[in-house]
């Protein structure tokens, strides 16, 4: 009898998804402007190549993509303020080079003339602020930390919906670590919910902490976002509320 062997057994080259290293910083000698990618090899995006980064690298976010450590990373435009860039380690299909390239697409950036073929990974993704500075982040594998905290909603949580976008990457559902602090008079249960999941008006929400009337409190948690970086928030009376990100988790393709 002639058993069909599953591609998965006869596939050459690293396993579906896989990446290790490859994580980035901000330049200590200029961060606000420049990401450092440390050596790592991975999968690429298609599953039809390795790529493996031998070296770390440094990389320009104010500069259009030049071939190598030191030279800009953008595929294309000038560097924006409050925008999110994803950073793509490519491999030129002629010469086999490997490079990063820093794009505001998730899953198709631009590839520099040459490199139009190139199989390519994003491997990390980073925010810049209303002056186009890189956020102050630290990354510990697929843990991102944010340098800064602040306020991604401010007011009275209630009954009512109340939908919070975090501080998190656009275009794929994320797992994010949040602060709720709360004050005033106002007491009971306080939630937070991944938008996909229902609705909270329905008393369909995750009860995070229970506030007691006339005392402040505070609670850190994690919960699930869309694929636009938003959570739901809700509690069953008014209760004046602050919720922070404090960091979120990227798998970065793995699964």
């Amino acid at each position: 009898m002639v058993q069909k062997i599953p591609p998965s057994m006869t596939q050459s080259g690293l396993p579906p998804q896989y990446l290790v290293g490859l994580e980035t910083s901000r330049d200590p000698v200029v961060p606000t402007k420049r990401i450092v990618v440390s050596p790592g090899s991975c999968r690429s995006q298609l599953d039809d190549t390795d790529i493996e980064l031998t070296a770390g690298i440094m990389k320009r976010l104010d500069q259009n993509w030049a071939a190598g450590s030191g030279n800009g990373a953008l595929d294309q435009g000038s560097l924006a303020a409050s925008t999110w860039y994803h950073l793509h380690v490519m491999q030129n299909p002629t010469t086999g080079a490997v490079d990063v390239l820093a794009s505001g697409s998730l899953t198709n950036p631009a590839y520099p003339t040459g490199w139009e073929a190139a199989p390519s990974r994003r491997v990390w993704s980073v925010l810049t602020d209303a002056s186009a500075n890189i956020v102050p982040y630290t990354q510990t594998e697929d843990w991102c930390a944010w340098g800064i905290l602040e306020n991604q909603y401010g007011g009275n949580l209630g009954a009512s919906s109340t939908v919070i976008t975090m501080k998190s990457p656009i275009g794929f559902k994320c797992e994010v670590q949040f602060l709720i602090l709360t004050s005033g008079a106002g007491g009971g249960e306080i939630g937070l919910m991944d938008p996909d999941v229902g609705d909270p008006s329905l008393g369909r929400f995750y009860t995070v902490m229970i506030k007691q009337a006339t005392l402040s409190s505070a609670y850190r948690g994690m919960v699930f976002t869309d694929v636009n970086g938003r959570t739901v928030g809700w509690a069953d009376a008014n209760i004046t509320s602050s919720v922070q990100t404090v960091g979120y988790r990227d798998t970065r393709g793995k699964r």
